[in-house]
């Protein structure tokens, strides 16, 4: 109890105060064009027409290039940047008026690789991880994030464990619950193959309990 006293004040005071919630479609209205550089000031506008929960709009970007925003609910959005880099935000509560703005970077080409961030919702950049574990170890990934099903032979699954060279660990955020999921990126390969290492990899999950994530 003590520590999650602690960890709350220290959102509380890393947080510009907030007098209520805001919603996704107010987070996405005031974001920074440092987050999405190549949304200019009108494409923003465009954004802001959101007029329900689960709009989808696409607009012209400044790389003349199309960006894909769709709503879910009123705290997670999915905006798929172009065809190889999506954002997924998700507002976290922190209490009845605090959040935190959870913002996963996902490149999918030529590996799925994400990087996770979190911000105030003034969209104040947030160093702390809230409990989510670093993956940094390279050679460690394939051993944390793969399992030997009781029905392969453990030379194939060797053999498949080469595949994840090198290995990545890409994020999922779920739109309906307040829960992260890791997994290993996959390589290129065949239909056969990519179905055989979906086989072997082990998700880790971990959910939000107000002021960190837990593994779920």
């Amino acid at each position: 109890m003590k520590r999650r006293f602690i960890l709350t004040m220290a959102l509380a005071c890393s947080m510009t105060a907030v007098t209520a919630q805001v919603t996704i479609k107010d987070a996405l209205c005031s974001m920074p064009e440092t987050i999405i550089p190549y949304i200019g000031e009108e494409q923003r506008e465009e954004i802001c027409k959101f007029t329900n929960e689960t709009d989808t709009i696409k607009i012209k970007n400044e790389l003349n290039g199309f960006t894909e925003v769709n709503l879910s609910g009123t705290d997670f959005a999915r905006i798929k940047l172009n065809e190889s880099a999506t954002l997924q935000i998700k507002l976290l509560p922190v209490n009845d008026t605090a959040q935190v703005i959870c913002m996963v970077k996902t490149m999918t080409a030529p590996i799925s690789e994400s990087d996770v961030k979190f911000y105030s919702t003034d969209w104040s950049l947030i160093d702390n991880n809230f409990g989510l574990p670093q993956f940094s170890d390279a050679e460690n990934l394939t051993a944390t994030f793969t399992q030997r099903p009781d029905t392969m032979q453990a030379n194939k699954f060797e053999e498949l464990l080469g595949y994840f060279e090198p290995a990545t660990v890409y994020a999922d955020i779920s739109p309906k619950e307040n829960v992260i999921t890791y997994k290993l990126g996959i390589p290129l390969a065949s239909k056969t193959e990519k179905d055989e290492l979906r086989a072997i990899i082990k998700p880790k999950s971990y959910k939000w309990a107000g002021a960190n994530f837990k593994k779920y």
